[in-house]
């Protein structure tokens, strides 16, 4: 079971690895983004980009991914004593 789990994760992998490359982001940047965000948030992207068809779709797929960290992203709280 485990490994068809992570046989498929790495198809996953495999294909969002292939669309950035088609959209035109750098080898070694769509490593760096693989590594840094989660694959099902990158797979929800590419299909939104895909779906648009912009004249630029790699600015626009890095544009999204700026404006969704931007919303996820964790509020800190701070506590009362660094309030002062």
């Amino acid at each position: 079971m485990k490994a068809k789990k992570k046989e498929r994760y790495r198809i996953r992998i495999k294909e969002v690895e292939a669309d950035l490359l088609k959209f035109g982001i750098s080898a070694g940047s769509v490593r760096k983004l693989i590594y840094r965000y989660p694959v099902g948030v990158l797979e929800r992207l590419i299909e939104a980009t895909k779906k648009r068809q912009p004249d630029d779709p790699a600015s626009y797929f890095l544009n999204g991914l700026k404006k969704s960290r931007m919303k996820h992203r964790v509020q800190r709280n701070l506590t009362d004593d660094e309030e002062e």
